[in-house]
């Protein structure tokens, strides 16, 4: 779920039916379908900066899907060149790049729109890439070796280690969950485990 300042974009499962694209007022009401015309998976939304268009992906178990953007406003649907295999897409907070993931292999690939082609910035598995908000790094869980939150520098391509997470229990949907805070603090959810504790009062007759 992400927001384009007065709206808020999410997919969801409608019955029977391929996830959709929804928008819904950021003061509340009713969602409605962004782009019911299309009947293709439509998953992991992404504002571009000016609040004028939304990037997505298709599932991201199939090898053949696209990173696509929509305008909002005249619901055109465009097709990034080359961006089969790839999801998760993500804008950059700039404009200048999108993120994404392949299908095939661990890793993550930024669009440059200015040159019109992808770039593999790194090279390890990742999950929830996150943009920090001057579009320097890209932030990501990383699970394989050692479980941590870590981030890749768009400039030089270098990987750092942000926070250590082999103690931490996670939660999610999909196991996990990475988001970030204005100031580029990483948000995690937490398996606080489902034991509660009670107090008992007991009278012997």
């Amino acid at each position: 779920m992400v927001t384009g300042g007065k709206e808020i974009a999410f997919y969801g499962f409608p019955s029977g039916s391929n996830p959709k694209l929804y928008i819904v007022s950021a003061d509340g009401g009713s969602p409605r379908e962004l782009i019911p015309e299309d009947t293709s998976p439509q998953f992991d939304d992404s504002w571009s900066p000016d609040g004028t268009r939304i990037v997505f992906g298709g599932v991201p178990s199939d090898p053949n899907s696209s990173i696509r953007i929509v305008d909002v406003r005249t619901k055109q649907i465009s097709k990034l060149p080359d961006s089969k295999g790839l999801f998760a897409p993500c804008w950059s907070p700039d404009g200048r790049y999108i993120a994404a993931m392949p299908f095939a292999s661990g890793g993550l690939r930024i669009f440059d729109f200015a040159s019109q082609k992808w770039d593999e910035i790194a090279k390890i598995s990742m999950a929830f890439p996150n943009w920090s908000k001057n579009s320097d790094y890209v932030y990501f869980l990383h699970e394989e070796d050692q479980p941590s939150v870590m981030r890749v520098r768009i400039h030089d391509h270098k990987v750092e280690r942000v926070a250590d997470l082999k103690s931490f229990r996670q939660a999610g949907f999909y196991g996990g969950w990475l988001g970030m805070e204005p100031d580029d603090s990483p948000l995690l959810l937490r398996d606080t485990g489902t034991q509660d504790i009670y107090a008992l009062d007991w009278q012997a007759p």
